[in-house]
Parts: structure tokens; C-alpha cells; sequence
């Protein structure tokens, strides 16, 4: 008779097997995981565009109620047709960033990031009021600001302006902006900041109103803003921001492979990216999203009725200008932003990840197509499909209401 038990042959074979079950079940438990997450926009993919989207979301909202005229407090910079390399930005170590081909760049400027503080007494140390200050030596204006209250939402205004007064880089310049009663605003140079003597909810300011770069900040660029202001209500630190995709690093092994990757493999890791200006022609550069590879931006321009006239949301629709932001009369006739986005993995496709990829995303808005703008294809793309290194993508696509202000700017 057979002894029971297994031999040890058998043993071996039937714990191999049982090996070979488990890994397939965790590769497949794996799978749907990752799966999940970028279907429920968690920490993936998705997450990334959305925490994108709230973020500009956010600095939108600010320039719609941030004190700039209409046609400047939300402005298209550069439409996507621009070449490769056409557009760059140089950080704070004066280290040139690219604008990725092919991808829309939007300005947003006004009292952004932080809240409008009230101004006053609107007398300097001898007793002169900011205006006469202003047009006896506008080079420096002492000047007073304070936050409204103190509760609720507003309790943290002044620490949060001082914060951004001694933040950022050494070099980095900070722009003040002040308006009157009537609406009418200029632009100036912080030259010194302190906590106020007086007050502990006031801060005094030294502020240069000729100075180059607050005079190119001011409505339209005009040089003599300042010296029609009257009796000043309110300011706040100015932002100049402008939201785009960074071409990024060029990629070395295992990202780009010189011998066998298309060309587009060159720059693996795009980001979105939001500069705000420093002076001296320097940026303060943020990255918001990494591995962000699309942006662009349509503009819902007030039509007949309630009805919208779209620029920039098909293939050959171009942005508006500037001017086209504004009626005769001075008044914003911007509606409405759609915002599109998309956000490639880190890591290549490999064979035996999963389900395959699909090979092109369709294009977004009025994005060039693929092949049609060097430098503008998405990362891994090549005319021959065989050729194609493929990702796994995501795309997000919102719409946005800015605030427009309430009346016409002065002129």
C-alpha cells in the first residue's frame, strides 16, 4: 500500500501553483485599485486636476474683486499658437522657465492673494494728505493701511499682508495698490513696511509711485495714475500672476531614451505652473500641478441676451484681445471661463500593466492637433502610432463665472 502524504515533488509543484495564484490576484487587486482612484479623482490623475482647478479657481475669484479695471484683471497673454519656446520666464535665481508649445497662458492681476485693507487717516507725519504727498514728491508717500475689523473672516488679514511683505525671494519687489472714492487706482513700490506704532491693526508704508514697473502696472500703463488720485479708501498688496504649462527638465534614462523615444520624450515632465511678477523682470514660479501637459482656456463674451459668444473653445478659434474684454464704455462683457486640463502619468505604459491606454486624447478646446505645432505634441507622441510611447491620461474640463465689477472704471 501507498504511504498518504505527498511526495515531495508533489509538494513543490502544488506550492508553485499556488505562488503563481497569488501573484496574478495581486496584480489584479492592484489594477483595480489604481483604477478606482483615478475613476474617484483621489490622489491620482484626477486629484491633480481638480486640486489645478480649485486653485485657479481661487486666484480667479481674487482678480475679479481685486480693484484692477476690466480688460487687465483677467487678460489672455499668449493664445496657443506660439512656437516652441516662444515664451519664457525668468524665476528668481534668473534661470529662464519655458512655456510648454501649444498651451494657452493667462494673466490675472489685482488685490489676488490677500484682502483689500482700508486706508487712514489719509494724512502723512506733517499733517499733508497722501494726494498733496503725491504730487509734492511721489517718489515717497508715507501712507497708513488697516485691516476693516477684526472678526469673523477678516481677523487675519494684516498678518497675512505682513506675511507676503517679508516673504518671497531677496530680490523680489512688492507692488502696493491704492484706490479713492471714485475708483480711480495707481500703483506703487513698497519701499519700507512696520507694523504701526499706533495701532496694532495698522501697518506704515513707504511707497515710490514713479517707479518703472509699478507705472507699467497701473491702468493702462499710464504714467501720471497717481497724481489723479484723490481721497484714498482703500489698497492692497498687488498681484500680477500668470498661470501656464512649464516645458519642464529635459528627460535622461529611464525617461527619455535618445536612441529609441520620439523627440517629444525630450521634456517628460511638464507642469502647470503660476508665475507671479517680482520686478526686475523675475518671477516668483510655483509649481501647482506636476505632469500637467495640457492648459487652455475659451472666454464666454457677453452675446444677445443672455446668450454667450465663445472664443478659444474650438480647433481655429482664437482668444480675444485685451480690448475685446471691454464695451466703449469700460465695462467688462467677460461672462465666462472654460478651463481644460490634462495630466499624464509619471511612469510609461509597460507591457502587463493593465488594460492598454489609448493613444491620443482628443484635443482640448482649440488646442493644435498633434504633429500640426513642433514641440506641442503630448509627451511620448510620433507620427507612427508603432512608434508611440503611451500613458495613461486625464483630462478636466470647468467653467467658471469671475466676478466682473460693478461699474466702469474712471478714465
Amino acid at each position: 500500500m501507498r504511504a498518504r502524504g505527498f511526495s515531495v515533488r508533489e509538494l513543490a509543484l502544488i506550492l508553485l501553483l499556488l505562488a503563481v495564484v497569488v501573484v496574478v490576484a495581486v496584480r489584479l487587486i492592484d489594477l483595480r485599485t489604481r483604477l478606482l482612484v483615478v475613476e474617484k479623482e483621489g490622489p491620482g490623475l484626477g486629484g491633480v486636476l481638480e486640486a489645478a482647478v480649485r486653485a485657479f479657481s481661487r486666484d480667479l475669484e481674487g482678480a475679479g474683486r481685486g480693484g484692477v479695471i476690466p480688460g487687465e484683471a483677467i487678460r489672455p497673454v499668449e493664445d496657443n499658437t506660439t512656437a516652441r519656446d516662444f515664451s519664457r520666464y525668468r524665476d528668481a535665481a534668473g534661470v529662464p522657465v519655458a512655456v510648454r508649445a501649444g498651451t494657452d497662458q493667462i494673466g490675472l492681476r489685482g488685490v489676488i492673494r490677500s484682502s483689500l485693507l482700508a486706508l487712514g487717516p489719509s494724512r502723512g507725519p506733517d499733517g499733508t494728505s497722501v494726494a498733496d504727498q503725491i504730487r509734492r514728491d511721489a517718489s515717497s508717500v508715507d501712507l497708513r493701511a488697516s485691516a476693516p475689523r477684526q472678526d469673523g473672516d477678516h481677523a487675519e488679514e494684516l498678518p497675512s499682508v505682513i506675511e507676503r511683505l517679508g516673504g518671497g525671494t531677496p530680490r523680489g519687489k512688492r507692488f502696493f495698490l491704492v484706490a479713492d472714492s471714485s475708483g480711480r487706482y495707481a500703483v506703487a513700490l513698497v519701499l519700507k513696511w512696520s507694523p504701526s506704532r499706533i495701532s496694532a491693526r495698522a501697518l506704515d508704508l513707504v511707497l515710490d509711485f514713479t517707479d518703472r514697473e509699478a507705472i507699467g502696472l497701473n491702468p493702462r500703463g499710464e504714467a501720471n495714475a497717481a497724481l489723479a488720485l484723490g481721497e484714498l479708501v482703500s489698497g492692497g498688496l498687488l498681484d500680477d500672476l500668470v498661470w501656464f504649462v512649464a516645458q519642464g527638465a529635459e528627460g535622461r534614462p529611464p525617461d527619455y531614451v535618445v536612441t529609441s523615444d520620439p523627440d517629444s520624450m525630450r521634456f517628460p515632465h511638464p507642469y502647470l505652473a503660476v508665475a507671479r511678477f517680482a520686478g526686475d523682470d523675475r518671477w516668483e514660479i510655483a509649481r501647482v500641478g506636476e505632469d500637467v501637459e495640457d492648459f487652455q482656456v475659451a472666454w464666454g463674451l457677453a452675446g444677445a441676451g443672455d446668450a454667450l459668444t465663445w472664443r478659444g473653445d474650438t480647433a481655429g478659434s482664437p482668444a480675444p484681445r485685451a480690448a475685446e474684454l471691454v464695451d466703449p464704455a469700460g465695462r467688462s462683457v467677460l461672462r465666462a471661463l472654460k478651463i481644460a486640463l490634462a495630466a499624464k502619468s509619471e511612469n510609461r505604459y509597460v507591457r502587463g500593466d493593465g488594460p492598454r491606454p489609448p493613444a491620443d486624447l482628443p484635443p482640448l478646446l482649440n488646442a493644435p492637433l498633434a504633429g500640426s505645432l513642433p514641440g506641442a505634441e503630448p509627451v511620448g507622441w510620433d507620427p507612427a502610432e508603432s512608434r508611440r510611447i503611451l500613458f495613461e491620461r486625464a483630462s478636466r474640463e470647468a467653467q467658471l463665472s469671475p466676478r466682473a465689477p460693478a461699474a466702469a472704471a474712471p478714465r
